[in-house]
């Protein structure tokens, strides 16, 4: 999580009020543009899964499967991850000023929300399959790549976004939301202190 707040500062540091791909994005562009392209209709509804409606409904969907769990704080983490990251990267895309085609660009908006949802299912899935420390690292990295790589990758071919952009909004959610589960669980884990009243007199 801190390795990825100081990727996200240094890239946002780099690239502001830029308008113009950087190194690092022209060789992410050849190595994507090596691969073969899934059908433009396919590329375009992948994209679009990280609209802000897609995103409700998927996130709506892990928190009542969360909630029927009893993984309260999951549910919790499943409305407020991806909306707390969607409304960060609004707010810091015109902070950074990176430009493409007209339009902010850092952090991306979308990479951001599917990695999100990427790592709230993730953690879904580690609450109920036991497993070891090294086995919820893995499955939460996992959940994160899968969904984050997979829109960064669309994103890129459609032109949306410079590669470094999508990595930006990547980190982003990473921050976010393990930083919010983080502050959940030990809130919640935290004594609570009787107070001063009649039954405590």
């Amino acid at each position: 999580m801190l390795l990825a707040g100081l990727l996200f500062g240094a890239l946002a540091a780099h690239y502001r009020g830029d308008a113009e791909p950087g190194r690092l994005d022209v060789r992410a562009e050849h190595i994507v543009d090596a691969f073969p392209a899934p059908t433009d209709p396919v590329l375009r509804g992948l994209v679009r899964l990280g609209d802000p409606v897609p995103v409700v409904v998927v996130a709506a969907a892990l928190a009542v499967v969360a909630f029927l769990l009893g993984r309260r704080r999951l549910a919790l983490l499943a409305v407020a991850g991806p909306g707390l990251t969607g409304v960060a990267t609004t707010v810091l895309k015109p902070a950074v000023g990176r430009v493409l085609k007209g339009d902010f660009a850092y952090p991306s908006g979308h990479a951001g929300a599917a990695t999100a949802l990427g790592i709230v299912a993730a953690l879904l899935v580690v609450s109920v399959v036991p497993m070891g420390r090294l086995g919820q690292v893995l499955v939460v990295g996992a959940g994160a790549l899968a969904t984050g790589g997979l829109m960064s990758v669309g994103l890129t071919l459609r032109d949306w976004h410079y590669p470094t952009d999508t990595v930006g909004g990547f980190c982003l959610a990473t921050v976010i939301v393990l930083g919010l589960a983080l502050l959940l669980d030990r809130f919640a884990d935290r004594p609570v202190e009787p107070r001063p009243g009649v039954l405590h007199e």
